[in-house]
Formats: structure tokens, C-alpha cells, sequence
């Protein structure tokens, strides 16, 4: 498809970025919420500790299939057909929760929701990184904001709902709520050659390579990709970090009830860090593209957070889970873009969708253990200190595969042109 000539305004990319981080928002958000029902379905069914923290491990395992499929689709078919399906698992998989009076169905229509999940991350993180090649660290921050956003919208909004209509229909609304928004958002699901159109600075970059004489990298193949060690260290970081992130996710505002806070309190607490991750996603990847990039900025994120753990393993008041909040929240939500931006840079935007996918998949069967392991460590020990401090290894290790990634050696890439 030929480009068009005329340019299209800045809004226009602006919208783009609006929309993906809209997906972002509203596709992961409910998932957040768990923690929030969490003393509630215990009170209603009286399950343990690590039988409610396993409805979470069951979501990241379908949402294993489920971002690899997603990638696929979003590569062969463009983001619109992806969205679609997302916004059709999801709403009805809430939905159908309000109806549930055993575990295996709460399993079941958790499941069903999880199948939408995979169009969290790759469909709007290789939509922004088709369409900016100018800018692309600061695009891409703004999009993966939007999960911040999600638990700041989603997590009080729970507590609200649980509190006024109870959680069945509290499910209700947040299934309704999620379809009709993402189907929404697939109006503005596309990339740029669907339009005709050249990504956002792709003009002056192209001058510039003709004037420099510089390599030009033309993106990986799926194949070529997974042969390669580099793909590996970035999914072992990615396992590493989504262990205790879904752990915090689950534990953080039942391990706030357990030191004495009230549940709207303890609620608070994890939108507050999902409120500060917004500025992290935005600030860390543009700084990051700027200074150090994106490799050293993982390690630089992912060791604060080590140290956040063991401060949240001793906490007993109020102000220490708020510094944690703050902390955690900021570098958390820093470590996000890093991740899809490592892998871009790395691999180039040919199969961005499925590399992306591929390695949500391996993070997602480490996010699997970590609420398990912790709901099973507090039935056992009565405590979450054990659990934290195992979070904080996990981080620690994170830092470590990062140090160990390395870029590609330009030797290797024989699909390089000038």
C-alpha cells in the first residue's frame, strides 16, 4: 500500500496513544480486583487463604494461551479482531461470576474471563510502537499508564460496589462496564499501514539514516527470535517480576486488614500504587530512552523494588504501607514499558505482537506461583513475612537477568540492510 503524502496532525497520533492506553486501562483492571473480594468470598464460601489466592493462579494460567493467541492475531490480522474478542471473554466472564455458588464455577467463569486477557499487553503495546519511531519511549509509557490507571479506577470503585449492592452484583457491573468500553476503544485499534500511513517521526529518522549511512535493522522473525539467548533473559526477567507483582496484586490489601486496617483503607493503599505507577510508566521509559536505556533501567527499577519487599515484610502501621505504596507503585509501574521496549529494541516491530506474547506466557506461569505461594505461606504461618521476603528474591533475580541481557551481536543479524 502506497503511503499518503499529506501528513496527519499531531492530535491524531495523540489518539492513538489515548486509545491504546484505554485499552490498557479497561482490560486488565477487573483483574486487579481480586484482593478487593478477597475476605468477602472467604466469608461467603469460607475458603483459605491459598484455595481464593488459586482463582488468580488459574487467570494466569489461560492468560498463557491467551497473549500468545492475542499476538498472533494482533500480527496477522491487526489489533481490531483481538479487541473484539477480549471485550467479549471478559464482560461476559464477570458477568456470569455473580451467579456463582461453588469454586468450580467461580474457576469456570474466571477462565472464560481470562481467555480476553491476553489483549492487556500486546495488541496496545505493538500498536503505539508501529505507530511512533519519534517519541516511542513516551507513547509507550502513556499506554501501559493505563493499567496504573485501571487499579486507581477499579480497585475503590470494587470497594464501592461490594459495599452499596454486595459482590454479585458488583461483578455484574464491572462485566457490563468492560464490554461496552473496550468495544469502544476498537475504533481506534490500528496500525499504520492499515491507514496508508508512515509511524510518527519516520520521515526525519529516515533522512537522518540516509545522511549518517546507518544500519538500518529490519525486524526478527518468531524463529530467529526464540533461537536466540537474548528473548530468553528478557522472558526470565519477566518471570522473575510477575512472580511477586501478582502476589502484591492479590495479598497487598488482605495483608493490610491482617496489620489492622480497614478493607476501603487497605483498598485505598493498593489504588494509591496503582495511581503512582502511572507517573512511573511515563517518567521511567522516557528518562530511560534519554539516558541509560532500557536494559540498565530494569536493573535500576527492579533492585529498588527488592528493597521495597523487605520494608512491606516488616511493616505494622499505616504510614510505613503508604512509603511502600508510593515506592512500589512508581518502580513497579516503570518496569512495565521497559519490558515491551526492550524487546523492541532488540528484535525490531516484525513479530513485536508474538515475541511480546511469548513472554507474557512465561511471565504469567511465574505470576501463577507467586499469589499461591503466599495465600498457602499465611495459612500456614499465620503471617506474610515469609511471602514478602520470597518476593523480594524474585525482584533481586529480576535485577540479575537483566545484568546478563545482552543485545543481540550484530554479527548475528543477517537480516540487516543499509
Amino acid at each position: 500500500m502506497a503511503y499518503q503524502n499529506e501528513s496527519k496532525p499531531r492530535f491524531f497520533y495523540g489518539w492513538i496513544v489515548v486509545a491504546s492506553c484505554f485499552i490498557c486501562c479497561f482490560s486488565y483492571g477487573p483483574f486487579y480486583t481480586l484482593g478487593v473480594f478477597f475476605t468477602t468470598l472467604q466469608q461467603e464460601f469460607g475458603w483459605s487463604s491459598a484455595l481464593t489466592s488459586s482463582i488468580h493462579s488459574l487467570h494466569l494460567v489461560v492468560f498463557i494461551p491467551s497473549g500468545i493467541f492475542m499476538g498472533w492475531l494482533c500480527d496477522k490480522y491487526g489489533p481490531r479482531r483481538p479487541m473484539i474478542l477480549g471485550a467479549v471473554f471478559i464482560g461476559a466472564g464477570f458477568g456470569l461470576l455473580s451467579q456463582v455458588n461453588s469454586l468450580s464455577q467461580f474457576y469456570l467463569f474466571y477462565a472464560i474471563a481470562s481467555l480476553g486477557a491476553g489483549v492487556i499487553f500486546a495488541p496496545p503495546t505493538s500498536i503505539v510502537q508501529k505507530w511512533f519511531v519519534k517519541g516511542s519511549g513516551l507513547a509507550l509509557g502513556i499506554v501501559v499508564a493505563g493499567v496504573g490507571a485501571s487499579t486507581l479506577v477499579y480497585t475503590p470503585l470494587a470497594e464501592h460496589l461490594i459495599s452499596i449492592y454486595g459482590w454479585r452484583t458488583a461483578y455484574i457491573q464491572i462485566g457490563a462496564g468492560i464490554y461496552a468500553r473496550l468495544i469502544r476503544a476498537t475504533l481506534w485499534a490500528t496500525t499504520p499501514e492499515k491507514k496508508g500511513l508512515q509511524p510518527y517521526g519516520a520521515e526525519v529518522l529516515s533522512q537522518q539514516w540516509k545522511a549518517n549511512e546507518t544500519v538500518v535493522e529490519v525486524g526478527w522473525s518468531v524463529r530467529e527470535a526464540l533461537r536466540n539467548k537474548s528473548v530468553w533473559f528478557i522472558a526470565a526477567i519477566f518471570f522473575c517480576t510477575v512472580f511477586p507483582i501478582h502476589m502484591m496484586i492479590v495479598h497487598l490489601v488482605p495483608f493490610a486488614q491482617s496489620i489492622g486496617m480497614e478493607r476501603n483503607i487497605a483498598a485505598w493503599a493498593l489504588a494509591i500504587a496503582g495511581g503512582v505507577s502511572i507517573l512511573g510508566r511515563i517518567i521511567t521509559p522516557t528518562v530511560a530512552e534519554r539516558t541509560i536505556g532500557w536494559r540498565k533501567g530494569l536493573i535500576v527499577v527492579t533492585a529498588i523494588l527488592a528493597a521495597s519487599f523487605v520494608w512491606i515484610s516488616q511493616a505494622a502501621s499505616l504510614w510505613m504501607l503508604l512509603v511502600f505504596a508510593v515506592v512500589y507503585g512508581f518502580c513497579y509501574g516503570g518496569k512495565v514499558p521497559l519490558i515491551p521496549a526492550l524487546i523492541r529494541s532488540y528484535f525490531g516491530v516484525e513479530s513485536l505482537g508474538q515475541l511480546i506474547g511469548i513472554v507474557q506466557a512465561v511471565g504469567g506461569i511465574g505470576g501463577a506461583f507467586g499469589p499461591l505461594l503466599a495465600g498457602y505461606i499465611v495459612d500456614v504461618t499465620g503471617s506474610y513475612v515469609i511471602a514478602f521476603l520470597i518476593g523480594a528474591a524474585f525482584w533481586a533475580l529480576a535485577a540479575f537477568f537483566a545484568w546478563l541481557s545482552k543485545p543481540p551481536e550484530r554479527e548475528e543479524l543477517k537480516h540487516l540492510i543499509k
